[in-house]
């Protein structure tokens, strides 16, 4: 007994507890030394996870035995782990530190022992990596490549845990990439689920526009929505661009700056180019959809560096991606 809670003591050693400034998540920590390339945070989506040993043939459908839908709170991490230290090592500090949190191991594999599928065994390092993107890749983040690619000139392997908890199930999905060349990292998404905000569709009056605008030359939209790293204006947002279109039509002498801001997920020059965009994109549905005159909607785009609240949770991003209007 002794001996088990020396190895437990050691294993937990190597998850550093999560520091403030850090975007780690509470119930899974972080290896020691590995470094965080990677963070993403909807606050209510659904995932694909591998919950069991899948055919190898559904690994881009992700459908069929082996795989779970589940909706909820998303929370995507990836790590870099540091030299010299395995996959397999990663993988038991992190089953450790899960079972100490209250975690249920629900399943582990490893490309390499070919327990990962049920049928076919052609390229399992690359087909574990090609399963984890499925239909439309997992977000690059930092990593600067695909995940499928960290799987591709090595073995791999995974680890699924849930946690039962009176809110709601918390599912982890782990993969580790044992490629050499590319870097072994750690890629993670834990989903909590749970009962999903609602009432949160605000749609905008031209006449709140209006008297913004005019006491104090600029007002924040919200509700104007686009998919993860795109700029094209999502059919949920029209509410709020028939307002403004309304707003314009009212006021034949009104022109305005069209602002695109982010949060600060990504890099500066990144976020510049991607609000830039989205702005452009708001301009045009204006001027095709609603016939406002283009000469009356200058689109720019300021990236992360106005922000109207803090980007140290969700709460606060959400606050900071928007379009800004500003009388000109």
């Amino acid at each position: 007994m002794k001996t088990a809670s020396l190895l437990l003591a050691f294993a937990l050693s190597w998850l550093a507890p999560v520091a403030a400034s850090s975007q780690d998540h509470p119930l899974l920590g972080r290896y020691a030394d590995s470094k965080q390339v990677g963070y993403k945070v909807d606050a209510y989506d659904e995932a694909r996870i591998i919950t069991g040993p899948f055919d190898e043939r559904t690994k881009t459908e992700q459908q069929g035995p082996g795989w779970t839908l589940v909706e909820g709170k998303v929370t995507t991490l990836y790590y870099r782990l540091p030299d010299g230290r395995s996959s397999l090592e990663a993988l038991r500090n992190y089953e450790a530190s899960l079972k100490a949190n209250g975690f249920e191991i629900a399943f582990t594999c490893s490309t390499e022992a070919g327990n990962c599928f049920t049928e076919g065994q052609g390229y399992p390092g690359i087909f574990l990596g090609l399963a984890l993107d499925g239909k439309t890749d997992m977000p690059k983040l930092q990593l600067g490549d695909v995940v499928r690619n960290y799987f591709g000139n090595g073995n791999g392997r995974y680890l699924y845990a849930r946690l039962n908890r009176p809110g709601g199930v918390v599912h982890a999905s782990l993969a580790f990439s044992d490629d050499a060349n590319r870097g072994r990292v750690v890629i993670a998404r834990i989903i909590e689920t749970g009962k999903m905000d609602t009432g949160m569709i605000k749609v905008t009056d031209a006449s709140q526009l209006g008297r913004d605008l005019n006491d104090k030359g600029r007002t924040n939209v919200y509700g104007i929505l686009f998919d993860f790293n795109k700029a094209e204006v999502k059919p949920e947002s029209q509410p709020q661009l028939a307002a403004i279109a309304e707003l314009l039509t009212r006021n034949p002498g009104l022109k305005l700056d069209v602002v695109g801001h982010t949060d600060n997920q990504g890099g500066a020059g990144y976020n510049l180019k991607l609000s830039d965009m989205r702005a452009f994109s708001v301009v045009a549905e204006l001027s095709l959809r609603y016939t406002i005159d283009r000469a009356r909607l200058n689109p720019l785009g300021k990236g992360l560096d106005q922000p109207v609240a803090s980007n140290a949770d969700e709460a606060g991003r959400a606050l900071n991606r928007r379009v800004e209007l500003v009388r000109r």
